[in-house]
């Protein structure tokens, strides 16, 4: 997990006033350290009574869900008052990212992400999970070109499960789980160990961005942040936003402390204004993630800035096997996953409006009105599907 300073020549927003740093500091492309973003926790065993799976996964600690009885009988069930749950409503309850945003009521008004690509730009995808079957676009690519379609972290399995996961009874299932996945691998090779210690390259993000572009996409996650920038990336960013892309991006996991999202962040926002979604996170009670999100702080990100569901998040890793991770990494990735709901539903609607769809609905927080805590609140999927204009 990334810190403020984490090179000791960042310019840093902690422990500064809400408001932007007075001096921006742009560092050339070999210099660039950008982190994906999450630290790992248990699942309980309970959750995963249901799924299947096993196996360790990319940083965090995996639940290994018992196989049948060695005796070849069937225990004896527990009598019971009610209707025991169906296979989908027990993946519907574990699926707790998707939960926390409503997604439900866009699912009751037939939008799943279907025909939507969302460009998830990580450490790239396990290909063979029946999680993505075909749903993985042929324009997925590792951007150094030296190691296929894999994914030598975890970290992009995991996003990618957040956003878009298969909704087919088992497991958990993504905010959208009929997008199509483009999977844009902008981890360096020559450092990526695992998914805590994995930076992105700023070149192969530049070059990711823009694949993005060409494969037509109408979301980009990308779940990864630093406290430095590059003009030539704010032009890439540039770049989708004039291609009718919206790009999501993580605020960063400094804690509380932290009372402005960092830097890379931040620049996006101001480079695109109203393409590009800053994430920030809360718990499954609503209250905003003090122990790792950085706050929204004054203007112009919190004009951009949204929360979604950040602690102990339900995921599918690598080996297909369910984890809980918490970050903002995730907020992101459901945060895109919403974008490709509205877009199925409205295709017609640019990506700016898509974005004032998702900020103007979302569930007040925190201080009445935008505040530089929440920004401008928490993702409510629900709220923006009420709020649709009409199809046509």
């Amino acid at each position: 997990m990334m810190r403020d300073g984490s090179d000791g020549e960042a310019t840093t927003g902690k422990g500064t006033s809400s408001a932007a740093p007075r001096h921006r500091r742009v560092r050339r492309l070999s210099l660039f350290q950008a982190r994906w973003l999450h630290v790992s926790a248990l699942i309980p065993a309970a959750l995963l009574a249901a799924c299947g799976g096993g196996g360790e996964g990319a940083s965090g600690t995996v639940v290994v869900v018992p196989g049948p009885s060695s005796s070849g009988t069937s225990p004896t069930p527990t009598p019971s008052s009610t209707s025991p749950l169906t296979a989908q409503q027990i993946e519907d309850q574990q699926s707790n990212s998707a939960a926390a945003a409503n997604a439900d009521a866009a699912y009751l008004a037939g939008a799943t992400g279907r025909g939507v690509k969302i460009a998830i730009i990580d450490t790239g995808i396990t290909p063979g999970l029946t999680e993505f079957s075909s749903r993985i676009d042929p324009a997925s690519a590792d951007m150094a070109g030296t190691r296929g379609l894999t994914d030598p972290s975890g970290h992009g399995t995991l996003m990618a499960s957040v956003a878009l996961a298969a909704r087919d009874s088992r497991g958990m299932h993504g905010v959208a789980p009929e997008a199509t996945l483009v999977s844009l691998n902008a981890s360096n090779p020559a450092t990526c160990r695992s998914a805590d210690d994995c930076p992105a390259s700023a070149e192969l993000l530049i070059r990711a961005i823009d694949a993005a572009i060409d494969a037509k996409v109408r979301v980009i996650n990308i779940s990864a942040t630093t406290d430095v920038t590059h003009e030539t990336l704010i032009a890439a960013v540039r770049r989708a936003a004039a291609a009718g892309i919206v790009t999501v991006i993580s605020a960063g996991n400094n804690d509380g402390d932290a009372r402005q999202p960092l830097l890379l962040s931040r620049s996006f926002a101001e480079a695109a204004p109203g393409w590009v979604i800053i994430a920030g996170g809360h718990d499954m009670s609503g209250a905003f993630d003090y122990q790792l999100a950085n706050r929204a702080g004054g203007s112009p990100a919190a004009a951009w800035y949204l929360t979604a569901l950040s602690r102990d998040v339900v995921m599918t890793d690598r080996n297909g096997s369910l984890v809980r991770y918490s970050g903002t990494s995730p907020a992101a990735a459901a945060i895109s996953g919403a974008v490709a709901l509205v877009a199925q539903a409205r295709p017609n609607l640019t990506g700016a409006q898509i974005v004032t769809l998702l900020l103007a609905n979302a569930t007040d927080a925190g201080t009445p009105g935008p505040d530089n805590v929440f920004g401008k609140g928490i993702l409510n999927i629900a709220a923006i599907f009420t709020a649709l204009p009409p199809a046509g």
